[in-house]
């Protein structure tokens, strides 16, 4: 998996949001639409999409897309 490849997730949790998909330092607030409710449902595609959970501590360290590659690479997903 790729940086991309979770922003592809983020462009489909958010559709309408005008970001830049390649942007490594998206983070909750980037953008109007992604607040601490739409971050947590995003965490949970990211879940269902490589069949993985994360720790409430994970979830509560993880605010950008850096934080969220790095936590799958942590948890032996490729990057």
């Amino acid at each position: 998996m790729k940086i991309n490849n979770v922003s592809n997730l983020l462009r489909k949790q958010f559709p309408t949001a005008v970001f830049d998909i390649l942007d490594k330092s998206l983070s909750v607030g980037s953008f109007p639409e992604w607040d601490s409710l739409a971050h947590f449902n995003f965490l949970l595609l990211v879940e269902e999409s490589y069949s993985i959970r994360f720790t409430l501590e994970e979830i509560s360290d993880m605010k950008s897309i850096s934080d969220i590659v790095e936590t799958l690479s942590n948890k032996g997903i490729s990057i």
